[in-house]
């Protein structure tokens, strides 16, 4: 049983419970935003739209305790994010932290594909945003602390997913990724509004360029991609129970994976895998 953050008051979800069968087998089909011919600019129009409902809608609050938990068994107070994109949730996530833990925190946000229109969002908001390529499989030395990632893991095959955890734990760094994408029926079935939130999420988006309005209302390429790209990130989503059976093929003493589902009053689920130093066994949730 863990602790969760629901609706303001302190809950508990037991991240053990038997899973139901699979019914749809992982694809690990195309996406077009980790493709490197994708165009800069239409790649930036998905990742902008991704930061956007992602800040403005708090599909990662549930977040907050799981990192808190991950920030204070490591005692680090540098959130290292990984496939950042447009952003993504941390800065909003940064301030949750500090206000109901009380944690303050430090955040560098990095990309295989830097989003460099995003750079200058992030340091107003207190974050700072490298300009260069980080693969998430193989850190650099120099970014210490708790890595994240947010509904990046989908993007890795299996034995991907296991070089990135493995990278964190060989350096005993704490490392959590949170997934708001679910390999299930209605997963697949709600990617069917993926253009209708596009065309209401996009005024939204800062800065609104006449690009972006052109390839959003008048070309509707930014929707049409999305909606791929959404479909195809369902289909490739891990599943708790296969996130489970990886972490614990990665057990070593003096480190503890977890696994587990959390959710907030009103907010979708979100699958998590949390990984940290210093302890002993394996709690495979």
């Amino acid at each position: 049983m863990h602790p969760t953050h629901v609706g303001g008051t302190l809950s508990r979800m037991d991240s053990t419970a038997t899973e139901p069968p699979a019914l749809l087998p992982r694809l690990h089909l195309f996406e077009l935003i980790d493709q490197p011919w994708y165009p800069r600019a239409v790649r930036n129009l998905s990742t902008d739209y991704l930061h956007t409902v992602a800040t403005r809608m708090g599909m990662f609050d549930a977040a907050t305790d799981v990192l808190a938990k991950g920030l204070q068994a490591s005692g680090t107070d540098t959130l290292v994010d990984l496939g950042s994109g447009g952003q993504g949730p941390v800065p909003r996530l940064q301030r949750l932290l500090e206000a109901r833990h009380g944690l303050k925190t430090r955040a560098v946000l990095t990309d295989l594909y830097p989003n460099a229109e995003a750079t200058e969002r992030a340091r107003a908001e207190g974050a700072t945003y490298l300009p260069r390529p980080v693969d998430a499989r193989q850190v650099p030395e120099d970014l210490r602390g708790m890595r994240t990632l947010f509904n990046a893991l989908h993007h890795f095959r299996p034995e991907e997913v296991r070089e990135v955890l493995e990278d964190a734990q060989r350096r005993g760094e704490a490392f959590a990724a949170f997934e708001v994408v679910h390999r299930t029926p209605g997963g697949v079935l709600g990617t069917l509004l993926v253009p209708l939130l596009v065309l209401l999420f996009t005024p939204l988006i800062r800065p609104l360029t006449p690009l972006r309005l052109l390839l959003t209302y008048a070309v509707p390429v930014a929707p049409l991609a999305l909606a791929w790209d959404g479909l195809v990130s369902t289909l490739r989503a891990h599943r708790p129970e296969e996130l489970k059976a990886l972490t614990r093929s990665l057990q070593r003493p003096g480190y503890t994976w977890e696994v587990g589902v959390v959710r907030e009053k009103g907010k979708g689920a979100v699958t998590y895998v949390l990984g940290m130093p210093g302890a002993e066994g394996l709690d495979a949730g």
